[in-house]
This record gives structure tokens, sequence and C-alpha cells, in this order.
């Protein structure tokens, strides 16, 4: 399982992004809500449920001899290898200088040596992110569960109803990104 160092990029969507969806004025959000919680929280829910990275970070796998050249990253959307290192037995990290070269698909990457696979554990260091310009129904999804966390912020609506969109329709919007399943 890939663990994020940090994230690299802004946050996909902006206050200004929110505020148009829910026909509101930007002045009239409250801006920690919407930057501190809504966006984050609908970026980590997408994240979740595609295996995707949405907003652009740096990740870093752990390979264990049996993975292979050629062997899917953790996370989807990778676009750059930042490094390749080996772990040595007491722990600490060795850089790898064979080169490597990244396939990207659309909905995983793949990590080839061309030169044959370093032997041992390796760190494998990279970026990835999402391309919403390539992907323009991942902004759609993200800006109407954003609205929607708008809307409905408590956990509980007294009095009201709600009638949810079907789940099909909108986590379609997220397929052209999702990673399948590997098990």
């Amino acid at each position: 399982m890939a663990r994020r160092i940090a994230y690299i990029g802004p946050p996909v969507l902006t206050l200004e992004d929110v505020a148009r969806q829910c026909r509101i004025e930007p002045q009239d959000l409250e801006r920690a809500l919407i930057e501190g919680v809504i966006i984050p929280g609908v970026t980590t829910q997408a994240e979740s449920k595609t295996g995707a990275a949405i907003r652009p970070a740096e990740y870093v796998d752990e390979w264990p001899e049996s993975y292979g050249s050629g062997h899917t990253l953790d996370v989807g959307q990778a676009f750059e290898v930042v490094e390749v290192r080996r772990v040595l037995l007491d722990g600490s990290t060795e850089p790898i200088t064979e080169p490597t070269r990244l396939q990207r698909e659309q909905l995983q990457s793949y990590l080839h040596f061309p030169r044959g696979r370093p032997p041992g554990v390796l760190q494998v260091r990279y970026k990835a992110g999402v391309d919403l310009e390539a992907n323009p129904g991942v902004r759609l999804w993200l800006l109407m569960h954003a609205a929607t966390a708008h809307e409905y912020r408590e956990t509980m609506v007294a009095g009201t109803i709600l009638a949810q969109l079907p789940g099909s329709f909108l986590d379609s919007m997220l397929d052209s990104i999702t990673v399948p399943p590997r098990f």
C-alpha cells in the first residue's frame, strides 16, 4: 500500500468553483468550511473510491522482491518516478541507479526496469495526480459532492427527506480513473 508523503500542488477545487456550483456568491461562503473541510473531504472521498491520486502528491511504495519489472504502482494517475531506493537489512536505504520507464495507462501506471529489476526490497517514490482537463467527469463529481456537502453540512436534516442521485450515475464520472481491484 502506497503512503502519501506530501501534497505537491494546490487543491483541485477553489472556493470560487464551489460557490459557482452552489450558485452562491463567494463572499457569502464560509472560507474555512469550504477550504478546510469540504474541498479536502470530497477530494479524499474521490481518492478512496477510485484508488487514484486526485490532488497532485508524492507517494512511496515498498516493493517486495516478488514484484517484478512492469508491476503496477499502488496509486493510479502516477506521472513521474522521483527515485528508487533499495532497503538494506538494517532498514536504511541506498539509491538505485538503474534506469526506469513509467508506462502510463488510463487507470494505472507500471514501472519497468529495462535492464532488469534490481534485487531486494525497493522503495519507489513517485508523483501522481489526475489531469482534470483530460477527465472532466472527475471535476464534475467533485463539484457535485462539494455542493451537496455544503448544502447538507450536518449529518441529519430535520424534517427533510433527502433523495440521493443514483450512485451508479454519480460514480460513473470516476470510472475513467478508478483503479481495478487487485485480488
